[in-house]
């Protein structure tokens, strides 16, 4: 066999493994040890598959915004003290606003620029973060998603003289400890959960709006639970079985107790207010979830619930054909202009039946249910909202800046 035929073969079956773990083997390309780009040239291609294209002003301007953004975030939420302290990086790259410049030197690995090179690879890995967050939130329309789950939720939802608040639905009511809308998840925290997060894709956060019901006791977070369906409030196909979590309740245990009560109930051997008072002091621990958030931990206690709806919203042609409606509308008909703009409006109205008016997509958003000693726990204890984000800003900084804080200890 001639050299240059080995040469081929070894070729053809040398691949590379950090690259195929990512495709085949789960693994996140943010935890890659290493890529391999030969140059500017190949590094422009990467950049051109990634989806933008250097040559283009408006992708030059916002990658160079995702460069800016990048360095902030690491600057105050990664490494504050270190960066006040004077551990930065090389002005080189501090200074670069060319993602095709920090590819290349991402992948030298030449000795004397090794600073330059994990400082790229760090930069690299949140501008590939906030790359996801554009791509899956640049063009949803988050205003009319939360507008219309909101206002789903809310036919539920009412308000005593006493300022009490209360869940409804038919004849049954839950009064409420307390209820938390989260509205709007800021950019921070939206970086680090994906930085923590193993997928690292951005269209995997649910919780963009969120609803925390806290309850009196346990039997009523069930009831609540009951109600969300009940009143078509959420739709149960359309839940998400992989978001849900159960850290509150063993509903297997739950079921047992409660069909004892009932049947002493039934058999008259409690009393109407008996069998209420029963019920109401139910309190059954959930059991432990090995699968548990390892942030979050087993201490927090909640039911939680990721659903989606379906939402509508029209198409830039259809908001475009009813705003020239209202020109031709405003127009007298013998006016030339007029003519035109019909024409317009009437094509435009072949093209919505073909491709219809609206646009339709699903929209996640997260409940929790928890009682008030649930809560109280959450809040104070070692599940707090506090010590979670610490947790997983922990895991951000070393899948960032592993090499880089490694490095300067030497």
């Amino acid at each position: 066999m001639s050299m240059e035929a080995k040469k081929k073969n070894l070729d053809d079956w040398d691949f590379s493994w950090p690259v195929m773990n990512v495709l085949i083997g789960g693994r996140s390309s943010i935890d890659l040890p290493e890529i391999s780009i030969s140059g500017h040239h190949e590094a422009t291609a990467f950049v051109r598959s990634y989806g933008y294209d250097p040559a283009r002003t408006y992708d030059a301007r916002l990658m160079h915004a995702v460069i800016c953004e990048s360095w902030a975030f690491i600057e105050r939420w990664l490494m504050p003290k270190e960066w006040k302290m004077g551990l930065q990086p090389p002005d080189d790259v501090l200074m670069c606003y060319d993602p095709c410049e920090l590819l290349v030197w991402a992948c030298d690995r030449a000795p004397e620029f090794t600073n330059r090179r994990i400082w790229s690879c760090a930069l690299l890995r949140v501008m590939h973060t906030i790359a996801h967050i554009e791509g899956a939130f640049r063009y949803s329309n988050l205003e009319v998603a939360r507008d219309e789950i909101i206002g789903r939720i809310q036919t539920i939802i009412t308000h005593d003289e006493q300022g009490s608040t209360w869940i409804k639905n038919g004849g049954y009511s839950v009064k409420l400890h307390k209820m938390d809308w989260k509205i709007q998840k800021s950019r921070e925290s939206i970086l680090l959960k994906l930085l923590h997060k193993r997928a690292n894709v951005a269209e995997t956060i649910y919780d963009m709006l969120g609803l925390r019901i806290v309850t009196e006791n346990q039997s009523d977070v069930m009831q609540i639970v009951k109600i969300l369906y009940r009143s078509h409030v959420i739709s149960f196909p359309n839940a998400i079985p992989s978001r849900s979590r159960n850290s509150l309740v063993d509903p297997d245990i739950f079921r047992s107790r409660l069909d004892q009560i009932r049947g002493e109930y039934l058999t008259n051997k409690l009393t109407d207010a008996e069998f209420i008072e029963s019920v109401k002091k139910m309190d059954v621990p959930s059991k432990h979830d090995e699968d548990s958030n390892q942030h979050s931990g087993n201490e927090y206690q909640a039911i939680q619930l990721t659903c989606r709806q379906l939402i509508r919203t029209p198409r830039p042609l259809t908001v475009l054909r009813k705003s020239l409606q209202v020109e031709v509308d405003s127009i007298p008909a013998e006016q030339p202009a007029c003519k035109g703009l019909i024409e317009l409006v009437n094509v435009l109205k072949n093209i919505s039946q073909i491709s219809g008016d609206d646009e339709f997509s699903f929209f996640p958003f997260e409940i929790q249910v928890m009682d008030r000693k649930s809560w109280e726990t959450n809040s104070t204890g070692k599940a707090s909202h506090r010590k979670y984000k610490n947790s997983q800003l922990k895991t951000a900084r070393v899948r960032v800046l592993s090499e880089i804080l490694s490095f300067a200890k030497k």
